[in-house]
């Protein structure tokens, strides 16, 4: 059933730069610091293999077969989470739904990847970042 499935997927700080200030918040504020020294990104976060490596693994993970017993034929969720310093996929959250199920799996498929990212920089040094994934899928 997958290979009639079209996972449309947008990680939106690998695509454009104007898309980068939309979806990429600014590294951890260190207490004391001025925000205002803060707004500038040096490298953004990079899954290994690029942005389609990504939206592999998540489609690898993706199961569908709930949501067609349910007749959930198309749906929109929006993930957030931060990538830490070490690379790391943490504080997985969906921000936006269409159905409870999406939610749930699209959460479920985040949460099985492991692989690490390479963390985003600032003024040469590693920051956390936020990071926002939309999906966007058609079981038709």
């Amino acid at each position: 059933m997958k290979k009639y499935i079209a996972f449309l997927l947008i990680l939106f700080g690998l695509i454009s730069i104007d898309a980068q200030k939309d979806s990429i918040q600014y590294p951890d504020i260190k207490a004391g610091s001025d925000y205002r020294k803060k707004t500038s990104v040096d490298k953004v976060p990079e899954f290994p293999g690029g942005h389609s490596a990504f939206m592999r693994q998540i489609i690898n993970n993706f199961k569908t077969s709930a949501l067609s017993k349910q007749n959930i034929a198309k749906a929109r969720a929006i993930a957030v989470f931060d990538i830490d310093t070490d690379g790391n996929m943490i504080n997985l959250k969906i921000e936006s739904y269409d159905h409870e199920m999406v939610k749930k799996e699209f959460l479920s498929a985040l949460n099985k990847i492991k692989t690490k990212w390479v963390p985003g920089e600032q003024n040469g040094e590693k920051v956390k970042m936020r990071m926002r994934q939309p999906l966007q899928f058609n079981l038709e």
